[in-house]
């Protein structure tokens, strides 16, 4: 059989088709190449690797994105190895019994249980921070499979980790291509797309700026100054086993469940634990909670705690209740109003940045949605893995302004200006409130 790739790579990623490097990372501008590369990438290994049932991904953050960015891509290159093309899997087999399949990381358990030779992960700073560690690497190691990261920055998040960690480890390639040195869009193009877009979107998009800040999002400026401040650290804050913990949650139904874990101080709250994870039943819930070593002194659930379920016909409050656990339902408010909340208590937390990585990523890329119609953002938040976290996160602010006191200001230098409110305002603001749920179970 003859081989033949319609592929003429470009001469800025000869090296990355040339490494010896088990893992890569590409930091590159926008219409950069940077997919057709990886796709590239993936057909050639896979076809000349000597290995036997030989297994490689492409992922990118969600499934439809996957197949619209990179599915025509890959048949239309594969072409001359490819022998067999599954639409409904977007997979296809070569000519030696190799796979390369397309994923999406909002469905991580496709991923669960798989052996790979290698994977792409196509912007990776839109996925799940865990996905690396607790789904794809395991996926690599008996076969010693390789990894490239590629995307372009969206601020300080766990892609700017990965790309600085590849330019300074061993056994890493980095490649960071910015529109002004790469010479793949001419000149008279990025003029006009200077003209047209922010000096921040266009440092973003096409300079490959990770300072630059992200529009849209709620709290990554307030999380990127918090860490300039010293108050999102590895080192604090501890544990103290003398005091009890609080708790926040958002008790995901089709995705995942997030839990902030938090002691009161002296000038806002003391965040020291986060936990995450999917497919979680209340018994699984119970059980963690068991498992940490903390005393509980509220355990807060979302309003939508105390429904039903089909399977028990009792509710999540009830099964926790039953369980001795000292929970407590937050107010059915709206989103706005823990927006709010959140941008007032984030300033005052002091957050460990080891316990709660996961978290401080959720709130760095909680965003709005964006209008592709009207190319605004609008007031409502998109709904990313970032959410559930985010979520528990409002209960936990809108819980602590209770014990917030009046003349408590967010800092002695503002990091943001948020609207002023107390638990009891929000109550009143709430349609039709009558005496709340709060103030039932507080009693």
């Amino acid at each position: 059989m003859e081989l033949t790739f319609d592929y003429q790579p470009r001469q800025q990623f000869m090296a990355l088709h040339e490494r010896t490097k088990r893992w890569a990372c590409l930091v590159v501008h926008r219409r950069g190449g940077k997919t057709v590369a990886c796709i590239n990438e993936l057909l050639t290994r896979a076809t000349y690797t000597p290995k036997k049932d030989a297994r490689y991904a492409y992922i990118a953050p969600f499934y439809r994105q996957a197949k619209d960015v990179a599915w025509q891509y890959l048949k239309e290159y594969g072409k001359g190895v490819v022998v067999k093309i599954r639409e409904s899997e977007l997979r296809v087999e070569l000519f030696n019994g190799a796979w390369i399949t397309l994923y999406g990381a909002d469905n991580p358990d496709a991923l669960r249980g798989l052996y790979l030779d290698g994977v792409v992960l196509d912007e990776y700073g839109d996925c799940r921070p865990s996905l690396w560690g607790t789904v794809i690497l395991p996926t690599l190691v008996d076969r010693k499979g390789w990894a490239i990261f590629i995307g372009t920055p969206k601020g300080k998040n766990h892609f700017y980790e990965v790309a600085q960690r590849s330019a300074t480890e061993e056994g890493w390639y980095h490649m960071t291509l910015k529109a002004s040195e790469s010479g793949i869009i001419d000149e008279e193009e990025l003029n006009e797309m200077k003209a047209q877009m922010t000096p921040e979107e266009y440092d973003q998009e096409m300079e490959c700026d990770f300072t630059a800040a992200v529009k849209g999002t709620y709290y990554a400026g307030i999380i990127q100054q918090m860490e300039a401040l010293g108050k999102i650290s590895p080192d604090k804050p501890m544990w103290d086993p003398t005091r009890k913990v609080k708790v926040s949650s958002d008790l995901g139904r089709s995705d995942s469940t997030a839990w902030w874990f938090w002691q009161d101080g002296p000038t806002g709250p003391l965040i020291i634990d986060y936990f995450e994870e999917v497919n979680y039943i209340v018994d699984d819930v119970i059980e963690m909670l068991n498992n940490k070593p903390y005393e509980y002194d509220e355990i807060w659930l979302p309003h939508d705690a105390k429904s039903h379920t089909f399977q028990t016909r009792r509710s999540t409050l009830e099964q926790m209740l039953d369980a001795d656990l000292p929970v407590l339902e937050v107010p059915k408010l709206a989103v706005q109003h823990g927006i709010d909340a959140a941008k007032k208590i984030l300033p005052l937390c002091t957050i460990n940045s080891t316990m709660c990585y996961d978290g401080v990523e959720a709130l760095r890329a909680y965003r709005r949605k964006y209008n592709e119609l009207t190319k605004t953002y609008s007031e409502v938040p998109e709904h990313t893995w970032a959410s559930n976290g985010s979520d528990a996160f409002r209960y936990l602010s809108l819980v602590c302004l209770e014990s917030l006191p009046a003349t408590q200001q967010l800092s002695p230098q503002p990091i943001i200006k948020a609207p002023e409110y107390t638990l009891d305002q929000l109550f009143k603001d709430r349609e039709g409130a009558g005496s709340s749920n709060y103030e039932i179970l507080r009693m």
